[in-house]
């Protein structure tokens, strides 16, 4: 987290400044990241001390700015009305979280009314398991070599020199077999 603290028509002491810094870095626990930064601006305008808080995390800005007769209560006051916003925040992405789970769940729960392994019967032919991966361009020994360190007996690939879909497995001797797409 980042701290910036401009000072108008006053001169900063450590204490304000150590003051200011305590209060705003308790804040950072809504958002744990090296993208935060804060501006606060203290000012003085006759007999207002003005605090301003500009805190920006990713791509959301939050401002408060608060005015009092004590430069300590309207900085105490701009935290406050700063953490009701950042809590306000957190509990609206918590909701979303919660209504993109449920379109998740609704989306894996239709999948499964469209084929349901229950209905299998045979519990050789029945699946177990979905595994799905991204294919890149590789080489045959680079395959056999990633197979090897993954511990798998089948691998999928897609061969860099011929840029087709190749499946390599072990079989019950040991030795690796290479399946390769045939055009006709």
């Amino acid at each position: 987290m980042y701290i910036n603290i401009t000072t108008r028509h006053l001169r900063l002491t450590d204490a304000i400044d150590s003051y200011v810094r305590n209060k705003i870095t308790k804040y950072g626990k809504f958002h744990n990241g090296d993208d935060v930064w804060v501006h606060v601006i203290l000012s003085i305008e006759k007999n207002r001390q003005i605090t301003e808080i500009i805190f920006n995390m990713g791509k959301l800005s939050f401002i408060s700015k608060e005015e009092s007769v004590d430069l300590y209560a309207s900085i105490d006051l701009a935290t406050d009305k700063l953490a009701k916003q950042l809590k306000k925040q957190k509990y609206i992405s918590k909701i979303h979280r919660k209504d993109n789970l449920k379109v998740l769940k609704e989306k894996k729960h239709n999948i499964e009314e469209v084929f349901s392994y229950d209905a299998m019967e045979d519990s050789r032919t029945k699946i177990s398991e979905i595994k799905r991966f991204d294919l890149r361009p590789v080489g045959v020994e680079d395959a056999i070599r990633e197979m090897d360190d993954l511990g798998y007996r089948v691998y999928m690939f897609k061969d860099e020199l011929s840029n087709k879909i190749s499946v390599l497995y072990r079989n019950d001797s040991g030795s690796i077999v290479l399946l390769e797409h045939n055009e006709m």
